[in-house]
């Protein structure tokens, strides 16, 4: 029996929550796809800055992310509940969406509470307290939908790498697994092996993802077939060892589940040796669109898709649903309706949608579906990015203090070009206080080029 699987390949080196995202980063072929929930945080954390950069290792290539943040800023559990719901809204995560974020979440919450024999409630976290937990499971469940993989596919893993030896924590030095992991590794039986790594290979946060994904572990992965697949890197050097997470599309023969009795146990024998699956490298677009070429410093080249279709024949309340669905589903960068006359002297509307190159088959089939047009037009092209970030501000008014989200784009001297606040906060406090925009969107923008500068 064959079926749509996407393997997450661990045996290597395990799992952490950045791996997940830079692997999922990978695999749909837009690093900028993880910015809506990235700017969301800076809500939570208005010194959450997070890069994506390309990486090599032998003659694997993929993303790695790095991720900086207030590191002295602690979440309780209760607090981290209430940001990951405000960030689920605010990325518009699916109902289903919603409740993987919340149970993996939850996952953690009841390993750290077996592990110290406290209360959730009573819980002093210290790695897991940070806003990086909440990018990490808020943004796997995002790309996880970005990528048309949630509820659609199955899920596999190999044996995962756990690590040797000790790591320092904030609770203090601790053999690897540490509590937190291996309450999980035992509560879902999970498939797992030491590896050849002094290190800890397997985190909390990538053990939760892991064991809320997957379906079966498996042994090998004779009879998958890829037919792309995304490599994502951690930050740390290994050596001649690869630090990296791999997630593979594709299609298998399911074998059977590994039963408890199989699974190997670290104090009654020998771990057995890592399962390294043998995939070739099928990118989800072509090597040429994973390349950035840099223009100047501060910019680069990517590749996108431009998708359009001419309609005489439909009205503005279908025309209007069109930019809802591409835009709030996160299947386009933008969309453009330009008014124009066609065959016959009729006039028309040419729907025009810029997207990332693997949005191609989605977009389409929602243009055929919503507008009933007969044919879509489609090309590649390539666009100059100007480097630009996300940056929170505070906006004060009557005594009252407003986090705002700004868009910073900046020249290759790292002079400002523009800086242009997020409408959605913009138009909240402006119902709030009775504010223009247009008297607002200036006086944010120069409080913000004053911290900018």
């Amino acid at each position: 029996m064959t079926e749509q699987t996407v393997l997450i390949d661990v045996a290597s080196a395990g799992a952490s929550g950045d791996m997940f995202l830079s692997a999922l980063l990978n695999l749909i072929g837009d690093k900028d796809a993880l910015v809506p929930v990235a700017a969301s945080l800076l809500i939570v954390d208005p010194k959450l800055r997070v890069h994506v950069e390309e990486h090599q290792h032998g003659d694997m290539k993929g993303f790695r992310l790095k991720v900086e943040y207030d590191e002295s800023l602690r979440l309780t559990p209760a607090q981290l509940r209430e940001s990951l719901t405000v960030i689920c809204e605010e990325a518009e995560l699916s109902k289903k969406g919603k409740l993987l974020a919340e149970k993996i979440l939850e996952e953690l919450f009841q390993a750290e509470s077996r592990a110290h024999d406290e209360s959730i409630e009573q819980l002093h976290l210290h790695e897991l307290g940070t806003v990086d937990t909440l990018l990490d499971i808020a943004g796997v469940v995002y790309l996880l939908e970005r990528g048309d993989l949630l509820g659609k596919v199955r899920f596999v893993s190999t044996s995962v790498a756990i690590g040797n030896g000790t790591v320092d924590t904030k609770h203090g030095t601790m053999e690897v697994p540490v509590p937190a992991v291996s309450e999980i590794l035992v509560e879902h039986d999970v498939l797992f092996h030491n590896g050849d790594v002094e290190a800890e290979l397997l985190t909390p946060t990538g053990a939760a993802i892991l064991v809320n994904l997957v379906d079966t572990f498996i042994k090998s992965t004779e009879g998958f077939v890829p037919t792309r697949e995304g490599i994502g890197f951690g930050t740390r050097d290994f050596g001649d060892h690869p630090n990296c997470l791999r997630l593979a599309v594709g299609e298998m023969i399911i074998p059977e589940p590994v039963t408890r009795e199989e699974i190997p146990k670290k104090e009654e024998s020998e771990p057995p040796k890592p399962v390294t699956p043998q995939i070739e490298r099928a990118p989800t677009v072509p090597e040429k669109a994973k390349e950035s070429v840099i223009v100047s410093e501060g910019t680069y080249i990517d590749e996108i898709a431009v998708i359009e279709t001419t309609v005489d024949d439909t009205d503005g309340e279908m025309l209007g649903q069109i930019y809802e669905t591409l835009l709030e589903k996160g299947l386009a960068y933008d969309v453009v309706v330009i008014p124009a006359f066609g065959k016959k002297n009729r006039p028309c509307f040419i729907v025009k949608v810029i997207a990332a190159k693997d949005q191609i088959g989605a977009v389409a089939e929602i243009l055929l579906r919503h507008l009933g047009t007969l044919g879509i037009r489609y090309t590649t092209w390539s666009r100059i990015i100007a480097a630009r970030e996300v940056i929170a501000t505070r906006f004060e008014v009557d005594n009252k203090v407003y986090m705002v989200r700004v868009k910073v784009s900046r020249a290759a001297d790292g002079s400002i070009v523009a800086i242009k606040p997020e409408a959605d906060d913009v138009i909240a406090i402006s119902r709030e206080t009775g504010i223009p925009i247009r008297e607002l969107k200036p006086r944010i923008a120069l409080q913000a080029h004053a911290i900018t500068e």
